[in-house]
């Protein structure tokens, strides 16, 4: 349920951080620029899991070869996915080119304004939902990512949805500013409390760093080489070479890539997975990417 504007606490949160990210705040990124739903779908499907100084030259590439929502829905997959070099994640690019093809045959090519009709897109999710209805439409609505959480349940100890948070009227610049204070101020692991514009209405004002490292499980990682993703990103990147049309088998694949520890057998599994989140297509044992 929504809490009241009135409830105590609120407003002056409310007034402190716009009044932050007037000043602060990342307003001159081109996505935060634009109200055009197309061009908001795209940087939040981009932003994902990457920073935003990986994004920015993608993003415009990405839009100087796709400007439209229609001509994405019309390119072949293949090519999106030559385009998303660089990002990582390239089932990310698989779902984007998915529902521009759903907003064109379901929607007549306008990316809809309403929650159930955003929510019918298979690939948009209740975060991206509440995003673009902020962002691209200026709805009210809370788009709450971890970090959004996190700032959320550090400032009020848990007790706020951060729907109720939303000051009427101001989804777009709410949202922004509880992002760029999240990346900025309130951090995960290193909270800079002594410049926080609302440290004196934060309930767990002051945080110590020292507590928040303690808390990290002592997991120690494995090399990024040796990774499923880093095995996937290396396929498609080599897939990405091939010119249209040509295919290479799963055993050449195994050969030129040479990646450390894996079998030909484990090279074609993770083929295979390639080819179940839509990436890839492999036909008698010859491998291209999905188009």
């Amino acid at each position: 349920m929504r809490a009241s504007a009135e409830a105590p606490g609120v407003k002056p949160v409310q007034r402190r951080l716009l009044s932050w990210y007037a000043k602060n705040g990342r307003a001159s990124l081109p996505w935060r620029k634009t109200r055009d739903p197309y061009r908001i779908l795209v940087s939040e499907f981009m932003l994902q899991q990457t920073q935003v100084d990986r994004v920015l030259p993608k993003y415009r590439a990405f839009l100087k070869r796709y400007p439209t929502l229609r001509k994405l829905a019309a390119a072949s997959l293949a090519d999106v996915i030559r385009e998303w070099q660089g990002l990582g994640y390239n089932s990310r690019a698989v779902r984007l080119k998915r529902i521009a093809e759903a907003v064109v045959t379901q929607f007549g090519g306008a990316v809809p304004r309403n929650l159930d009709a955003l929510r019918s897109l298979k690939g948009i999710g209740p975060y991206t939902a509440a995003a673009l209805r902020a962002f691209a439409f200026e709805c009210d609505d809370a788009a709450v990512d971890t970090n959004v959480r996190r700032v959320v349940e550090r400032l009020t100890l848990g007790r706020e949805e951060p729907q109720g948070l939303v000051p009427r009227g101001r989804g777009h610049d709410w949202n922004s500013a509880l992002m760029d204070f999240g990346a900025t101020i309130c951090t995960a692991r290193a909270p800079k409390c002594a410049i926080c514009p609302l440290k004196t209405l934060c309930a767990s004002f002051p945080i110590d760093p020292s507590d928040l490292r303690r808390e990290r499980p002592n997991v120690k990682a494995m090399p990024f080489e040796q990774s499923t993703r880093f095995a996937r990103g290396r396929i498609i990147d080599r897939l990405r070479e091939l010119p249209p049309g040509k295919r290479v088998s799963l055993l050449v694949l195994h050969r030129e890539l040479e990646l450390p520890g894996r079998s030909a057998q484990d090279v074609t599994a993770l083929v295979l997975g390639l080819a179940r989140d839509g990436l890839v297509d492999v036909r008698n044992r010859q491998v291209a990417l999905s188009d």
